[in-house]
Formats: C-alpha cells, sequence, structure tokens
C-alpha cells in the first residue's frame, strides 16, 4: 500500500502532511515505534515517540529512517516545524500526528488498513466462521428473530442472512440489488423515519406502519462517537419486542470491529479510484488512466454545488450520505462512474450520453438533496472527446456553478449547460477582470448621488439596461409610471454624464454594473 493510499483512508483527522515526498508513492509495509533496540525496516512508517520535532536529536531520526529506507516519519504536532529540509534533502516524508490520537491507536490504525488492504472484502461465501461479517449476520438474524441486512455508512448492503424468515419485497429487492430500492429512500427521506437511526444513534429505531413493508428495528453502529453502518431486522411471523430491541443493541456492539474492516477495505479500493478520478479531472492522471467508463464517444463531466455550500469532503455524515446518493444517481448511467467530492463541489465524469438523458438523472438527485435540507444546482460541462479534454470541461463546470451561486439566483434547484447559459460564460471573463477595480467615474457619481441624497438611479439604470432599453418594461418593474421613469433617466445621465443613446457607453456599464458589488437599493422611491 503507499503512503498516499494510506493517507487517504486513515483521514485528515490522524495525520497531516508536512512533507510529501514523490506523491505519496512511497510503499508502507508496517509502522514501527522509535526504540534503538527495534531497527527501522525499508517501507516502515515510523513514530517518532519521544521525540519533538524541533529538537536537536529530530534531524537523526530522519537521516537514519531515511537511509533504512523508511517510508515517512511521523513526529507529533507541536506547532513546532521539523526537519523538513534534511527530509526532503534524504527523500523521505514527514508526517504530523494530530493531538489526541494517541501513539498505541495509532499503530493499530495503520497495521489495520495494511492488513484490510491486503485481505480482500468478505463474500457470502465466507460463512464457516461466526467472526466473518456474515457470520455474525447470521448470529443476529437468529438471536433478535428476523431476516437482517447490514449497512455502512452510505447505505450500502455489507451482509444479510435470512435464516429462513419471510422475508418482503422490499428486503429482497435491497438483497438482490445491494441497496435500499430508490424509492424507498425517497420515502424514508421524506417521513424521517427509518434514518432516525443517525440521530439517535443508541437507540433501536422501530419502523412500522408502511404498506407492504414489514416493521423493522434499526439501531446504528457506532464507534468512539463516529457511526459506521446500521443493522436492519426485518420482522417475520413473530412480533419483534423488548428481547428482540435488547439483543440487537449488543448486536450493534458487537459489529463494530467487522464494520472498521470492512470501511477499511472499502475506503483503501476507493481512495485510489478517487485519486484517478481527480487525476483525470484536473490533467494529472498518466497517460493510460483508465476508470473502465464504457463506451468511445467521449466524456461529460458534471458538477454539483450548493447554493450555500454542500458538504464536501469534511467526510460528515451528511457529506456521506450526498456522496452516496450522488454515485446512486450517476451509476445508473454506467456502473463505473465514480463521484468525486473536492471542496465543496461533487463531480463525476460520465460517459457521453443523449443530453436529455443526463439532465433527467440530474434532476431528481437534486431534489433528493433537497429533501435533506440542502438547496444544490448542477452543472453539466461540455462534451470531451477523451481524457486530455477532461480538466477544460471541469473549468466550465466550475465556471456554471459560479454563474448559478451568485446573489439573485432563484433558489429553487437549476441544471446549467453550456448552451443554456451562454451569454454569462461569455461575459465571465470580462467580468473577473474587473473584479476588484473601481467603477467608472460615471457610475461612481451616481452611486455617491445615492448616498447622499437617499436616491436609487443605480437600480433605475440597471433594470433599464437589463430591459433593453424599454421605458414601459422598466416602468412594470419598478411600478412607476413611464414619464417618471424617463424622468430619472433623465436626471441620472445628467448626473453621471452618461449617454445612453451611444451602444458603447451602455455596454460598458453593463458589465460593471454586473460584475461590481453594488448597495442594496434604498426601501424608499428614487427622486
Amino acid at each position: 500500500m503507499t503512503l498516499g493510499d494510506l493517507l487517504a483512508v486513515l483521514g485528515a483527522g490522524q495525520l497531516e502532511v508536512e512533507l510529501l515526498q514523490r506523491d505519496g508513492t512511497a510503499v508502507v509495509s508496517d509502522v514501527a515505534i522509535l526504540d534503538p533496540s527495534d531497527p527501522v525496516d525499508r517501507g516502515h512508517l515510523v513514530l517518532a515517540v519521544g521525540v519533538d520535532a524541533g529538537d536537536p536529536r529530530a534531524g537523526e531520526v530522519v537521516a537514519d529512517a531515511a537511509k533504512a529506507g523508511a517510508a515517512a516519519v511521523v513526529f507529533r504536532a507541536t506547532g513546532r516545524p521539523g526537519p523538513a529540509a534534511l527530509a526532503r534533502e534524504h527523500g523521505i516524508s514527514l508526517l504530523r500526528a494530530k493531538p489526541g490520537t494517541s501513539w498505541t491507536r495509532l499503530v493499530t490504525l495503520v497495521r489495520s488498513v495494511l492488513t484490510a488492504a491486503t485481505a480482500g472484502p468478505e463474500s457470502p461465501r465466507d460463512r464457516t466462521s461466526p467472526s466473518t461479517i456474515y457470520g455474525l449476520a447470521d448470529a443476529i438474524a437468529v438471536t433478535v428473530g428476523g431476516s437482517v441486512v447490514l449497512y455502512d455508512r452510505a447505505h450500502r448492503v455489507v451482509a444479510y442472512s435470512v435464516q429462513g424468515f419471510e422475508i418482503d419485497e422490499v428486503r429482497r429487492d435491497t438483497i438482490l440489488g445491494r441497496r435500499t430500492p430508490d424509492q424507498w429512500i425517497e420515502r424514508f427521506t421524506t417521513d424521517q423515519s427509518a434514518y432516525e437511526t443517525f440521530h439517535r444513534p443508541d437507540e433501536v429505531v422501530r419502523v412500522d406502519g408502511y404498506e407492504n413493508l414489514s416493521t423493522r428495528l434499526r439501531i446504528a453502529i457506532r464507534s468512539e462517537g463516529e457511526v459506521l453502518g446500521e443493522i436492519s431486522v426485518a420482522e417475520g411471523r413473530q412480533p419483534l419486542g423488548a428481547e428482540a430491541e435488547a439483543a440487537l443493541i449488543r448486536a450493534a456492539r458487537l459489529a463494530v470491529p467487522h464494520l472498521l474492516r470492512h470501511r477499511l477495505v472499502e475506503d483503501a479500493d476507493r481512495a485510489a479510484r478517487m485519486r484517478l478520478l481527480r487525476g483525470l479531472l484536473y490533467g494529472d492522471a498518466p497517460p493510460a488512466a483508465d476508470l473502465g467508463l464504457g463506451g468511445k464517444a467521449g466524456l461529460v463531466v458534471i458538477g454539483f454545488a450548493g447554493a450555500d455550500v454542500l458538504p464536501g469532503e469534511g467526510g460528515s455524515l451528511a457529506g456521506e450520505r450526498v456522496l452516496h446518493l450522488l454515485s446512486l444517481q450517476m451509476s445508473s448511467i454506467d456502473p463505473a462512474v465514480g463521484v468525486l467530492p473536492s471542496g465543496s463541489v461533487y463531480y463525476a465524469l460520465v460517459p457521453a450520453v443523449d443530453g436529455d438523458r443526463v439532465t433527467r438523472l440530474v434532476e431528481p438527485a437534486l431534489r433528493h438533496i433537497r429533501r435533506m435540507g440542502i438547496t444544490a444546482h448542477a452543472a453539466i460541462g461540455p462534451w470531451a472527446a477523451g481524457p486530455g479534454d477532461v480538466p477544460a470541461a471541469r473549468g466550465v463546470v466550475d465556471d456554471l456553478l459560479d454563474i448559478l451561486r451568485r446573489p439573485g439566483w432563484p433558489a429553487a434547484p437549476t441544471v446549467a449547460t453550456a448552451e443554456s447559459r451562454w451569454p454569462d460564460l461569455a461575459l465571465l471573463p470580462v467580468e473577473r477582470a474587473l473584479a476588484g477595480t473601481a467603477p467608472c467615474d460615471q457610475l461612481r457619481a451616481l452611486r455617491d448621488h445615492d448616498e447622499l441624497q437617499k436616491t436609487d438611479y443605480i437600480t433605475t439604470l440597471r433594470v433599464f439596461l437589463d430591459e433593453f432599453g424599454s421605458v414601459s418594461r422598466t416602468s412594470e418593474r419598478l411600478v412607476l409610471h413611464p414619464n417618471t421613469v424617463r424622468h430619472r433617466l433623465e436626471r441620472l445621465a445628467g448626473i453621471a454624464g452618461l449617454d445612453l443613446s451611444d451602444p458603447a457607453q451602455r455596454l460598458a456599464v453593463m458589465v460593471q454594473l454586473r460584475a461590481l458589488p453594488w448597495p442594496a437599493a434604498p426601501g424608499g422611491a428614487g427622486r
């Protein structure tokens, strides 16, 4: 496993990077605590226990570790800089253990990740030992008294057990499809019933009262305050009472190590795939990079962003749910499609298909996100002939999302394309070039007059130009008599020294009104 993959799996909550050599491609074979009696070996992640990064001895530790072929040295994060120059000279990476992370826990986590990365995921055939996750599912089914599905935190099926219990159609479809059917995800999200386990993590949630759905008992699987997944037990012929709930609470504790192992395996695989997707989107991927997307008709980038901010790369539960929801929607285009959270944007790279079909798949995804209390927009980029054209297409998606998130746009979820927003895209370079500059003397004079005299000539001019110089439509929008609008235009032209019959002046003023920040219009009418 490479150092980069290890860091991606552990996340920023455990280790932070001070210096990453060779893009994290060094192979990590084991973790070692600094000890003179226990020599460092090639590929070790060396934990510099008892050595401050700012001490002179830190340089010796780095030099010795590099000489032994170690992958990286980890110091405790104390705020003092480490020997980065020496590490760069010797070609070894420097990491920092976050405050509150014990060395013992870090050893356990690293070794668990390395073991999981080589062990591979379990399958339904791995039932010979009760220590497997499928063996656990069998045990839960027997002790609680119903068919069982174990989900990860993104609500994908990890394991299941029927054990002869009667199951309804929803449970059958969930097991076969490896996820809850879309219509039930929508109902549970709207009703805020089944997913209450995320908000009541230590309680058993009873889900009943749905037609064609047998009663469910559900409970979150947690480790050190973090939700790892969920157990769902469906009622058979015998009701699930208080004893079943008590047994389910015990089962949730037993499931913790199994879900940790599953997550480590999944995260290692996903981290490698996400790095490749990021490389394609930003132009850093190797020439032979291939995500396995079918077809040779080209690629399309789709971006999702909130009207404010979507939960992105922070690893939050809300972010996982958004990522899972978008992954499900996009995988219906092609099973190999992945979704990459980057900052506050989620990107999907899909094979080029009919544009209307992509829009039809994007719109329901935005509605699902809206039910989570988040208003999101989507942008569909232009056609990319191959991987080399993907970064430019992603750049257009970013521009479209910037346009959609401007103040004043409708709050309803919106899907934008380069074709539908071409005027905004054409003006965007000019607006960005003007950003941060001072307005022209004419607009500055008008703004100063508005502030001093409590008039509203800026708004009148803005609406007039938006309405392509139509006095009648301007009067309708401002709820004023047309003669009043004409009088205002004469007055503001005189104050600002503007000739509104000059196309060049109109264009220059329009662009500045779009690009530069202007104060909100006063509540009273202008003079």
